[in-house]
């Protein structure tokens, strides 16, 4: 049964969101500071798929929606070459399960692949190519950032999933 929130109700239970990071994904500081300075509660555990992902109370959002997060267009790239199987064998995990997945990569743009700015040997052309595919074959969304959003943009994609979700959920 659906339950019909009124936006003070929805908003208290949003408060209580908390979220995960996967205990494999490294270097993530610049996120963790920035969520304890805005005292938005984070855990760490693994997670099947992704590197991020949230949950309110007992209801969680991994099946719903997670983030992986890549730190720059070489970590891509290094996934689209010698971790490819893995890289996309999780992917079809995600999509198997109907879990949403959105792509950040940080400190790049389409401009920065176009232009080559990265120092890994694989084309523009390949990399164009594996990203554009990717987020047609499993249905993810793939986002540029600039490091210091990166935390922001986390928080507000689980934020709306799980306002959408509890809509749904109750």
């Amino acid at each position: 049964m659906v339950k019909h929130w009124t936006e003070a109700e929805l908003s208290a239970e949003l408060k209580k969101l908390t979220i995960i990071a996967d205990s494999r994904e490294q270097v993530n500081n610049h996120l963790t500071e920035w969520w304890d300075q805005k005292n938005i509660p984070y855990i760490t555990r693994k997670l099947d798929v992704g590197d991020y992902s949230a949950q309110i109370d007992d209801m969680t959002l991994e099946e719903d929606i997670v983030i992986e997060r890549k730190r720059n267009l070489d970590e891509i790239a290094g996934n689209f070459t010698s971790a490819r199987e893995r890289f996309e064998r999780e992917f079809l995990r995600a999509k198997a399960n109907g879990t949403k997945v959105f792509l950040i990569i940080e400190n790049a743009t389409w401009e920065d692949i176009y232009l080559h700015n990265y120092r890994s040997q694989l084309s523009e052309k390949s990399l164009i190519a594996s990203l554009l595919s990717f987020q047609i074959r499993f249905n993810i969304t793939i986002l540029f950032c600039a490091p210091q959003n990166t935390p922001r943009l986390i928080y507000n994609l689980l934020y709306y999933a799980a306002r959408e979700q509890l809509k749904r959920w109750k």
